[in-house]
């Protein structure tokens, strides 16, 4: 192992030259079995080329090697040279004690390329060279966790915890089985296999899973205790606060769930989805000069934000502030205003500010989405009245009356 380790020792040190010459030597003079390890150690670190050069150097002798077809294949793999890594591996001969981890690799490459059938028969062909072997039920519940066959996923990885292992490449096994059953919808039982994850060990993407599980459940309380010890473990994971606040506001603690949304802002200051949650909580509140702040903050990070644009004409609208709304509409490019609600909303706004041609304009925009919605119909009837279009205003409140005939105000206009 003298060059191996004299090189790896150079490469430590970030002495290139130093390693380039020990690598040469380690090709040259090494033993095979230096050259092997040697492989595999700059495989790890990256140096595919090097790994690539004393693999090829390998099979020149042992070509009919599994092992050695298998590792060339992987560095073909990392070297995104998907052609050369199938040459490889179909080399493989079906009597080599590699070839079902041949199978595995090749299983890979052909789920990367969206062939699901073939993938699954390459796992399930390894699986009945080895039946008994965990790596292979683990690589099952993968694929059926990534294709959404969630029940076929919980089975192969139950396996995987009958063979005595809770952990296979630094997944946990409970938490991949709680992670299927929660996507199947089986909350309850998901939350039992996450409670076990983190009996195992505690980190942040499984006490993620148990706090988002157990607000599907509706068990907010759960889900704030998972969450909140989240947060203290990293609170720069800032998903979780949308979800802690949103638990907070369940279980009915309305201060708590905006403080939750607050924490996360300073975590994360250009999170629009999270100032729209915000506003929306300070809204609830009847916190109307904190939520209309919130909101242009959201609109202040995505101009085009229509969801915080609907809730800022909200507050307009209640205050009257119908130059405010005209204001911040006309702002907007023209062809991205496409949501109906703001056709109706500046509508509202611009006959209040007696601009009746633009009023006129979009009522005519907002009519097609709003021709069943009561309340719009009678605001676009009487504009029409009062902008003297009255065969259209009738046509308009006719259509209304038949889903409030009992509106005396609009029977007596129409002479009923």
């Amino acid at each position: 192992m003298k060059f191996a380790e004299q090189m790896l020792a150079a490469l430590e040190q970030e002495n290139l030259p130093e390693a380039q010459k020990y690598f040469k030597q380690a090709l040259q003079d090494g033993t095979d079995e230096e050259q092997y390890w040697l492989a595999e150690q700059l495989m790890q670190l990256g140096f595919l080329e090097e790994a690539e050069d004393l693999y090829e150097l390998l099979l020149a002798k042992y070509k009919d090697e599994g092992e050695l077809l298998v590792r060339a294949a992987e560095v073909a793999i990392e070297k995104d040279d998907i052609e050369t890594a199938m040459e490889y591996l179909e080399q493989v001969n079906t009597q080599d004690e590699a070839y079902p981890e041949s199978l595995l690799v090749l299983a890979d490459l052909y789920q990367m390329q969206g062939l699901f059938e073939v993938t699954e028969a390459k796992l399930q062909q390894a699986k009945s060279l080895l039946p008994n072997e965990a790596v292979i039920d683990f690589a099952l519940g993968e694929f059926y966790l990534s294709t959404a066959r969630f029940a076929s996923a919980v089975q192969s990885y139950q396996a995987v915890l009958d063979a005595g292992m809770t952990e296979v490449a630094g997944s946990q096994i409970f938490e991949r089985i709680a992670e299927s059953l929660a996507s199947s919808g089986s909350f309850e039982e998901a939350i039992s296999y996450y409670e076990k994850a983190i009996a195992e060990q505690e980190d942040v993407n499984t006490l993620f899973g148990l706090g988002l599980t157990s607000f599907q459940a509706k068990d907010y309380t759960k889900a704030i205790s998972a969450l909140e010890r989240l947060k203290e473990h990293d609170p720069g994971f800032t998903t979780l606060y949308t979800y802690l606040a949103k638990s907070y506001e369940e279980n009915g603690e309305q201060e708590k769930a905006l403080e939750a949304l607050v924490d996360g802002l300073k975590q994360d200051e250009f999170n629009k989805e999270m100032f729209l949650e915000a506003g929306k909580l300070a809204w609830k509140n009847d916190q109307a000069v904190e939520a209309e702040h919130y909101f242009r903050q959201a609109i202040a990070l995505d101009p085009e934000f229509i969801d915080a644009i609907l809730e800022v004409n909200k507050i307009l609208l209640k205050k009257d502030d119908h130059e405010g709304i005209v204001e911040l509409v006309e702002s907007l490019e023209r062809e991205i205003v496409t949501e109906p609600q703001i056709f109706w909303d500046v509508s509202v706004a611009y006959q209040e500010l007696d601009i009746y041609n633009k009023a006129k304009e979009n009522y005519e925009l907002a009519h097609p989405h709003f021709s069943e919605n009561a309340t719009f119909l009678k605001e676009y009837g009487l504009f029409l009245r009062e902008d003297g279009d009255i065969a259209k205003s009738e046509e308009v409140l006719a259509t209304y009356l038949t889903l409030e005939p009992g509106d005396e105000e609009v029977l007596s206009l129409l002479g009923y």
